[in-house]
């Protein structure tokens, strides 16, 4: 069994917020480019936490189940306020899928230790182990990984990717589900996430030699977690 995933993160609360750094690091450590106000830069490694699993939250994981050959059996979202919730029922599913083999765009860095790293801040256990080595495709496929060879120089990102293989690109940008989530978009982010949940698995059948299932014939599961 195969499942494609992505997820959507934000920064962290506020109680996590007092543990980041209160001040600027000295100037002869900081480059010309990243010269700012004491206030920027401090608003600025808030905002990068959404990128750290240690301080970060996930408000949505997006997966699509695929049949044996590679066709769309279930899209699901799981998106919300509850992030301890969204990660029991990820793991569940995990479990009932029987530890499926996992299809990302750069999971292998983000999206799959960021998944175990919240996991282990919540106390839930997974129902699976993420097989994280590199170099290799026999338990998950990472898109961005392959393509580039395991050279992250050559990585290129799931929008320019998919619109290389001719699909329409991304629908918005990951710096945007921050603002969406302040005004309570909560839907809109799992749509966004659907999206980019497709354009990974379109990446991967394009790199397999598969034709994917239109985006019209699935039907997502949005399942909002509060």
């Amino acid at each position: 069994m195969k499942v494609v995933l992505d997820i959507e993160t934000i920064p962290c609360d506020e109680s996590t917020r007092a543990l980041l750094p209160k001040a600027k690091p000295p100037a002869a450590l900081v480059t010309d480019r990243d010269k700012m106000s004491p206030e920027d830069w401090l608003q600025q490694q808030y905002l990068m936490t959404a990128l750290d699993g240690t301080f970060g939250r996930i408000v949505c994981i997006g997966m699509i189940l695929l049949t044996h050959s590679d066709e769309v059996e279930e899209s699901i979202l799981l998106y919300g306020n509850n992030e301890e919730e969204i990660l029991v029922q990820f793991w569940n599913r995990m479990r009932l899928w029987k530890g499926p083999y996992l299809i990302t765009h750069n999971g292998l860095s983000f999206d799959l230790p960021f998944i175990w790293k919240r996991s282990v801040i919540h106390r839930i256990q997974p129902s699976m182990e993420f097989r994280l080595a590199r170099f290799r495709t026999d338990a998950m496929y990472d898109t961005m990984m392959v393509w580039a060879n395991w050279d992250m120089r050559n990585a290129v990102s799931l929008g320019v990717l998919s619109q290389i293989f001719g699909f329409s690109g991304k629908s918005g940008s990951g710096n945007q589900v921050f603002d969406m989530w302040k005004d309570k978009q909560l839907k809109s982010i799992a749509e966004y996430c659907m999206d980019d949940v497709y354009l990974t698995y379109g990446c991967y059948c394009r790199m397999r030699f598969i034709e994917p299932t239109p985006l019209n014939r699935l039907v997502p599961q949005y399942i909002e977690l509060v």
